[in-house]
């Protein structure tokens, strides 16, 4: 098999990682796991972004910090984004504060797809033995990614079906990363690096902006409750980074 072919198959593997929410198709979705997974969602984004691709991003751009202009930027156009969102949904207002988070998540998940399928096509293309690996720690930093993304679609008022379907088609565009990044190699890896931290910049405002202020609201009572997932959700990309190092 070419290195294409298996850069091709890896990319779609990672793919179906997304469908991993079918797990919780079958049962219940209460407010309570809502906002259980609200918390868990928001540790994960923030550590994805501060611990794996802020730090990679940096070490492809030679840890000059004037990358950091498109995270800020990311940040900036997505609170233009989520004000235009509002007032398409202003009808409601709980409806038109958690509609946008899915949205939202979605936009920043496909991107991050999409790098992620670049990186894998990128190792391919210099050894079939990198591209394993390089897929391996991918899929292995998606799962709980993925599964709060679905956790979120949920809460942000999607059908069960169209979750799980959307965050398909999100995860689809890691193969499109690939295609793109073996036909057009010498344009794309330049620029990486600037993609790699506006897609960071996604992830924080999603976190800070929609999902922690949620939280924020629930009774002194289940405070503790709904934060612990929050740490939990830092520890595991924590510890995944630690015991599977990512593909810098």
């Amino acid at each position: 098999m070419s290195p294409f072919s298996q850069a091709i198959l890896a990319t779609f593997l990672v793919s179906v990682i997304s469908l991993v929410g079918v797990v919780f198709f079958f049962t219940e979705w209460t407010t309570r796991r809502g906002m259980v997974f609200m918390s868990f969602a928001a540790g994960v984004l923030l550590a994805t972004a501060f611990l794996e691709i802020l730090p990679e991003a940096l070490e492809r751009y030679h840890g000059d910090a004037n990358l950091l202009s498109a995270t800020l930027a990311a940040i900036g156009a997505f609170f233009v984004l989520e004000r235009a969102l509002h007032g398409l949904h202003d009808h409601d207002t709980h409806e038109s504060h958690a509609v946008p988070s899915g949205y939202l998540i979605l936009v920043g998940d496909t991107i991050h797809n999409f790098v992620d399928g670049v990186v894998i096509a990128a190792t391919f293309l210099v050894d079939p033995a990198l591209g394993v690996a390089t897929t391996l720690a991918v899929a292995a930093h998606e799962i709980p990614q993925e599964v709060a993304d679905y956790g979120i679609l949920l809460s942000s008022h999607f059908t069960r079906a169209a979750a799980l379907t959307l965050n398909f088609i999100s995860g689809l565009a890691s193969v499109l990363g690939a295609l793109v990044c073996w036909q057009f190699q010498d344009a794309i890896e330049p620029r990486l690096a600037w993609v790699m931290a506006a897609t960071a910049g996604m992830f924080i405002y999603v976190a800070a902006s929609d999902l922690m202020p949620e939280l924020h609201h629930t009774g002194t009572r289940d405070a503790w409750r709904y934060a612990v997932p929050f740490f939990v959700g830092i520890a595991l990309i924590a510890g995944l980074g630690i015991a599977i190092p990512g593909h810098r």
